[in-house]
């Protein structure tokens, strides 16, 4: 996919070279002015291109997806070469700068230095001419194939082809329509709908409430993924029968991969001090936090016995009818763990045909006329029941416009379809949703693969990531905060994402999670398109070239094989607790996003000065040393741990700065940009301060 390669070098062309105030080494050697020309028609022509792709639809056509492939790799490969001559720039400063080379400057006329300036703007012309005879030459191809295609369908005398053959014109702003409040004017999805569900929400309480078994029961739903099983325990959780029976009711995600560790942090929520505690003391204070309780522990997304084996003990059986419940695709894990009668066992049912059509047509939100009916009966069968197909296709269908556009898409869905539903039929219903995507919200969509399975995005702190990344761009004087919100509306809109939190007024996503199967496929989606590499998730899956994205939430990995992905990566995301080895970012000179959950080593002294997104918790010491010299394109920065300078409200893109606590005085000259600041001293909260920054926000 090229959209976030042609997405991130446009980005890079504006915070370089067309921003009010590029970085200082670019002015001193006058680069900007000689190859302005070439910098503006090379970004016009990125931002023309893309739209062409994406204006085509044409996404299951070979030769367009070649075409995609020819434009990611030179879109790259521009950036690599524009971002290492910078870093070769900044380096040639600081030798300029140091003692030694002010000496052996003394020599130095001025033509040698204006030889230098010129040496440089040369190889920046080199590059940009090159990016720009490529680029027109793809456009020149995709041009091509677009008029045969038009000419075979008109040839064909009818749209009446398959999507794989079908041109769909649609722009960004045709796809996302919205209203005043900055939701999606044709559907709420303030909950989850529950269709067909009545008879099993009974059988699940009468297991847990109604039963007269006092002992503490294991009770299991199981079923294959996307079948229901969490938005049923969670309609079981909430219940108001359920909240007045239980002293206690505590919620866990386990997922696939788990960590005994995170599993008793998450049973035992935000309680002081858990987070310096060892395993062992975890335990003990969740035992005891529970003993005596007529607890509700719901285990969520449970794969493997070991999962169970880890906290079991931690949950005391007082003979007053503590329930443990656990939702699981694995049967054999239902089995071995749960209760031994049988009657603690919930096998989770296929919607039949009616509920089916029920869930399809509140999702897809179309009315109820002669023809919606006669395309959608065929698809939702397609389905199987299953209803997360159901409603990641109702959110596909709800975009549609048109008639023709229905039944071309109807058709995709059911010449290929097979008899039973299996993961890769499900995979393909998914992929069918997912080439629909404008291509923006497409890489937006499969950089929610770069965090690990089940786990809470934040919403502010993803628009942030995208922004840095050069994946949301702003129309007209909308901010990439508002492009990033309604991208995460319209996910939400497909039903793509699940909503974990809103703001107090119900009209804002604060966070979110993804469905494992719908992570599931940003993850292996990101790796055959080489974007993204998920450290020690398995050596087989390791990439031949680089990658943009690496993730480490694996503890085993081999530490020198993630270095030799180092020459093209640009974001590293680090969620293990515990750690064997850090990560060398010596390595990593290109990085731009740094996003560290726990601690983390930072060895010193490191320049990175492509640094937009700096997220660090528990550095082992300020940061700024090693990171922050010259990092002028910063735009986040939140670290938890050392003190830090309010020397970084001087760099022109910084939006967001946050840190335990502050230290110095506040500086003179503080650039407008910032909107979120956190982390001051009473001191620092006076007029003559707080005025220099005007758009400040929080």
């Amino acid at each position: 996919m090229a959209c976030v390669a042609v997405n991130s070098l446009i980005r890079t062309l504006e915070l370089e070279f067309l921003q009010p105030e590029p970085r200082p080494i670019l002015q001193q050697m006058e680069i900007i002015p000689f190859n302005k020309d070439l910098i503006q028609s090379l970004h016009a022509k990125l931002g023309f291109l893309i739209q062409l792709f994406d204006e085509s639809r044409m996404d299951d056509v070979k030769a367009i997806k070649d075409l995609e492939t020819k434009l990611r790799d030179v879109a790259f490969g521009v950036e690599d070469e524009i971002e290492l001559h910078v870093v070769d720039l900044e380096a040639f400063r600081d030798l300029y700068e140091s003692e030694l080379f002010r000496g052996a400057d003394e020599e130095m006329g001025e033509g040698d230095t204006e030889a230098k300036k010129t040496q440089h703007s040369h190889r920046l012309s080199h590059v940009l001419q090159q990016g720009i005879e490529d680029i027109d030459a793809i456009k020149e191809e995709v041009e091509k194939v677009m008029m045969e295609y038009k000419h075979v369908i008109a040839m064909q005398g009818s749209r009446e082809t398959t999507l794989d053959d079908e041109v769909i014109p649609k722009s960004d702003d045709e796809l996302v329509k919205m209203d005043g409040s900055g939701s999606s004017t044709h559907a709420s999805h303030t909950e989850d709908i529950m269709v067909g569900k009545n008879n099993e929400f009974d059988t699940i309480m009468k297991m847990l409430i109604q039963h007269p078994s006092k002992q503490r029961e294991v009770v299991s739903i199981q079923g294959m993924g996307g079948i229901g099983k969490t938005t049923l325990a969670r309609r079981v959780y909430e219940d108001s029968s359920t909240v007045s029976h239980f002293d206690r009711r505590l919620w866990v995600v386990v997922s696939q991969h788990h960590n005994k560790r995170q599993m008793l942090l998450g049973l035992l929520g935000s309680r002081d001090n858990v987070n310096s505690s060892s395993y062992e003391d975890l335990a003990l204070q969740l035992y005891q936090s529970l003993k005596g309780q007529r607890y509700l522990v719901v285990m969520d997304d449970m794969w493997s016995r070991e999962s169970w084996n880890d906290v079991n003990s931690c949950f005391p059986d007082d003979i007053n009818g503590s329930r443990v419940l656990l939702t699981t695709r694995v049967t054999e894990v239902a089995t071995c763990i749960g209760s031994n009668n049988n009657y603690f066992s919930h096998q989770m049912k296929f919607l039949d045909p009616s509920e089916s059509w029920e869930l399809f047509h509140k999702k897809a939100c179309k009315s109820q006329g002669v023809e919606f009916e006669t395309i959608g009966r065929p698809i939702v069968e397609k389905c199987k029941g299953l209803p997360l197909t159901i409603v990641v296709v109702a959110g596909l269908f709800s975009k549609l416009n048109t008639l023709d556009e229905w039944k071309n898409t109807a058709n995709a869905l059911i010449s290929s379809s097979t008899s039973t539903l299996d993961d890769e039929e499900c995979w393909r219903i998914l992929s069918l949703s997912y080439s629909h995507l404008p291509h923006n919200l497409k890489a937006c969509f499969l950089y929610l693969g770069v965090f690990p399975e089940d786990y809470k995005i934040k919403a502010n702190n993803l628009g942030r990531l995208w922004a840095a990344e050069g994946l949301v761009k702003a129309f007209k004087n909308e901010s990439p905060e508002a492009v990033a919100e309604r991208y995460i509306n319209e996910l939400m809109d497909r039903n793509l994402i699940l909503v974990s939190k809103r703001s107090s007024c119900g009209r804002k996503i604060k966070a979110f999670r993804v469905h494992d199967l719908l992570h599931a496929f940003c993850v292996r989606e990101g790796q055959n398109q080489s974007l993204l590499h998920v450290a020690g998730e398995s050596d087989s899956n390791f990439p031949q070239k680089g990658v943009r994205w690496i993730r480490v939430s694996f503890e085993d990995f081999d530490i020198s094989a993630l270095h030799s992905l180092s020459k093209h990566c640009r974001s590293i995301f680090y969620f293990l607790e515990w750690h064997k080895h850090s990560i060398n970012l010596e390595f990593f000179s290109l990085l731009r996003v740094l996003y560290v959950t726990h601690q983390f080593h930072l060895p010193s002294p490191i320049v990175h000065i492509h640094l937009r997104y700096l997220w660090l918790i528990g550095a082992r010491h300020n940061p700024h040393d090693s990171l922050f010299s010259n990092a002028w394109n910063l735009q986040t920065y939140s670290v938890y741990g050392p003190y830090t300078v309010l020397l970084h409200l001087k760099f022109p893109q910084l939006q967001y700065i946050h840190c335990d606590e502050f230290f110095g005085a506040f500086p003179k000259s503080v650039h407008q940009n910032l909107q979120v600041i956190s982390g001051l001293q009473a001191s620092h909260c006076h007029q003559e301060s707080l005025i220099k920054v005007p758009y400040l926000k929080k």
